[in-house]
């Protein structure tokens, strides 16, 4: 609940400005801040500036929770486990004052004001020049992560690159989606240059080079599918995803469920994890500096018992998502898609037909070391990169710039190798484009199915609503008693392809015009 329509920018001499959104100010400097004049004065205090901007990324409305367990859905690879979730996101049934939509908005714009008043400030403290680049590059790339997950999301957006220092400065107009991924595309590049080698990190956490590459990746590809449809970008693409490759570094983990139970022990494995959000939790000190997080727990293998970690098992796994395995001796579909349920402590596996109410088991946590186990957060990480994702990245930028090549194919049998899953090879090599253009897209669900990618895969391929009535249909015919996953591919519609501006935004920022349809 707001307390008043602005809100002052302060900072928090513990971490840095905390803001509402890019339009509200508090009207009064609560005596416990002190403003910008007074801090940035050492290199200790930019480092714990930087820190309030990479909490944005644990944040509940992030990667705690809601960039995983509810913005994800409405796609192919899950559904919400209860029949009773009838709106909201994962349904395809909200207006523009959604909660989940006004958080993550929220969040979004409070990481960026973050990141504008420390890099305004970057050159105040007495430093080195080369931690000093360092802190500039990873404030820059992360305002350039958070513009990327808005401008994907709701389209034009309003953008920001200095700090709001008055009320004249609230109402701004959105920005040209072209013009925002632009802004993107050069944060990062100079971030590229300022950042340290993956190699010089210690966790995954960390922004570093490798992450900065691949990321950019990412966002040349979004831009060369829908909206944006830049072709031209897909040369970037390949580019930036094969600096990763070409570092040497980096490979593949031989044991893919590793890979999860890895980022459950906080074992920081840097050849495959690129880039990770970060999630603390101590049960000794729970209501103190803990920044816990909840993969497992919501999205998971419902489970009573928490001494093997409670589970809601919010989301289950479509009947496509399990059918899209094309081959049985994929060690990815049982991990990914648990073959059982928990009985008390007992396992108690599904038969062969039953293949709809299967929970995610990507991360279990029977696999947690931290004890006691609590029923609602843990400190599992969240993958926000991998370099399974490179390589496919690279396969499917191959294969638009040059058709289906022996490249394309390498990169994809790598990743494909792992899973001990058939290789593309002899008989079974693709020679149409819009052939192997299908199977990189049924690839990267079955390899990084529940890592929050696919609704933005299928947007950028415009398929979204293709795929989403088949998923409705799949349900109508196979779903049985499950027949309630139905309910988001039938909702579906053409304006669900962005996100509405949230209302109270609307209403604060009168140079704002709505997304179609909201």
């Amino acid at each position: 609940m707001r307390n008043s329509k602005y809100t002052l920018i302060i900072l928090s001499i513990s971490l840095v400005f905390l803001l509402g959104s890019c339009t509200k100010f508090l009207e009064t400097t609560p005596s416990s801040f002190v403003t910008p004049q007074s801090y940035y004065n050492t290199s200790a205090e930019l480092n714990a500036a930087l820190t309030g901007v990479y909490n944005v990324l644990s944040n509940n409305a992030t990667y705690q929770n809601g960039l995983f367990a509810t913005h994800p859905y409405g796609n192919d690879e899950g559904y919400f486990s209860r029949n009773f979730q009838v709106t909201g996101v994962q349904v395809y049934n909200y207006t523009a004052s959604n909660a989940d939509i006004t958080a993550l908005w929220d969040i979004l714009y409070q990481g960026i004001e973050r990141a504008n008043v420390l890099l305004a400030n970057i050159n105040k403290p007495p430093m080195d020049s080369a931690s000093r680049n360092e802190i500039k590059g990873e404030a820059l790339f992360l305002r350039a992560y958070f513009y990327f997950l808005l401008v994907s999301k709701w389209g034009d957006v309003p953008l920001k690159l200095t700090p709001t220092t008055s009320l004249d400065s609230i109402a701004i107009a959105r920005a040209p989606s072209v013009i925002v991924y632009n802004q993107i595309i050069a944060d990062m590049k100079t971030a590229d240059s300022l950042v340290y080698p993956i190699t010089a990190v210690s966790t995954p956490g960390r922004v570093n080079k490798s992450c900065v590459e691949g990321i950019l990746a990412r966002v040349c590809l979004t831009m060369a599918g829908y909206p944006v449809r830049d072709v031209s970008k897909y040369t970037d693409a390949q580019y930036w995803a094969s600096k990763v490759v070409q570092s040497g570094y980096h490979g593949l983990n031989v044991s893919y469920s590793q890979v999860f139970i890895n980022q459950i022990q906080k074992i920081y494995d840097t050849k495959e994890s690129l880039w990770e959000a970060e999630m603390y939790y101590n049960p000794a000190t729970a209501n103190v500096n803990n920044s816990g997080g909840s993969l497992g727990v919501t999205v998971g293998i419902i489970c009573s018992n928490q001494n093997i970690g409670y589970s809601y098992g919010q989301i289950y796994a479509t009947g496509l998502m399990y059918k899209m395995y094309d081959d049985t001796n994929d060690v990815r579909r049982d991990w990914n898609i648990a073959n059982f349920v928990y009985s008390g402590t007992n396992k108690l596996y599904f038969t062969p037909k039953a293949i709809y109410s299967r929970c995610v088991g990507k991360w279990r946590r029977e696999y947690e070391l931290i004890v006691p186990k609590t029923k609602n957060v843990n400190a599992t990480n969240f993958p926000l990169l991998r370099y399974a994702d490179v390589l496919l990245m690279l396969a499917e930028a191959e294969n638009e710039l040059n058709g289906p090549t022996v490249l394309a194919h390498q990169y994809l049998n790598t990743v494909r190798s792992r899973a001990k899953a058939y290789a593309f090879t002899g008989s079974k090599t693709i020679t149409d484009k819009d052939a192997f253009r299908q199977i990189i897209q049924n690839e990267r669900a079955r390899e990084l199915c529940f890592e929050g990618l696919r609704k933005a895969d299928l947007i950028r391929w415009g398929i979204l609503y293709t795929t989403m009535k088949a998923v409705a249909n799949d349900f109508s015919v196979n779903g049985g008693s499950n027949n309630w996953g139905a309910i988001a591919g039938n909702n579906f519609a053409q304006r669900y392809l962005l996100y509405p501006i949230p209302q109270y935004e609307i209403s604060l920022n009168k140079l704002l015009v709505q997304n179609p349809g909201f």
